[in-house]
């Protein structure tokens, strides 16, 4: 009788592990995320006033998960304008530096599977918002002069998908995210022709970050 409740009592005390264990996966109810590594990549440009160029991105999102399956996003981000090779007015520019690239979105996020209670959520996602070009110094020869545009602001739309990494009992508030967007940029009349001003764009953007969860 006394084996039989020590095997019974060792059977609950590992399902309730179990059990915690299960309950410890996946996000709580509000998540604060980062992505310090990452590229943009824009392209449809003609190589004469539109040009294609590349970024390096980073930035942030808040998610709030309105059910296991639901989350909404908002999400700040910034491409950086580095040194690069570039095709414009059908001529090479070597070492041309770029605008610095802002994005703003509001995103639904869908997971397929659900999120609770896995660790490799994967998701599909949509959102709308806008994508900011700001003007530096080295920019002024491609229309983008510190002195006259700040900045040229592009309502933009975005579809993509990913998965999170979550670490699990170990550190149940961390985890990892990879995403990829398709960007769509709608022209703007007042832009100068580097980018979108007469017709729109298509961007890449690949992500790689670390999410916290702050609620559960």
């Amino acid at each position: 009788m006394v084996k039989t409740l020590a095997a019974c009592v060792l059977l609950l005390g590992a399902a309730s592990i179990a059990s915690a264990q299960s309950e410890a996966l996946g996000p709580g109810k509000i998540e604060i995320g980062g992505f310090p590594v990452g590229g943009m990549f824009f392209v449809g440009g003609d190589d004469d006033q539109e040009v294609n160029f590349n970024e390096y991105s980073t930035g942030a999102n808040l998610t709030y998960y309105l059910s296991p399956r639901a989350a909404i996003e908002g999400e700040l981000g910034i491409g950086i304008g580095w040194a690069q090779d570039i095709m414009y007015r059908k001529e090479e520019v070597l070492s041309a530096q770029m605008p610095n690239v802002w994005d703003y979105f509001a995103n639904f996020v869908w997971f397929p599977n659900g999120a609770t209670g896995e660790r490799l959520p994967f998701y599909v996602t949509a959102g709308a918002g806008a994508v900011s070009l700001q003007s530096r110094q080295p920019t002024k020869q491609f229309g983008y002069d510190t002195e006259t545009v700040g900045f040229e602001t592009f309502l933009a739309e975005n579809v993509g998908g990913g998965v999170k990494i979550f670490r699990g009992p170990d550190a149940p508030q961390w985890g990892f995210r990879i995403d990829y967007r398709f960007l769509i940029v709608n022209a703007n009349s007042d832009a100068p022709a580097f980018f979108a001003k007469t017709k729109s764009r298509a961007g890449h953007r690949v992500s790689f970050g670390i999410l916290y969860t702050s609620k559960r």
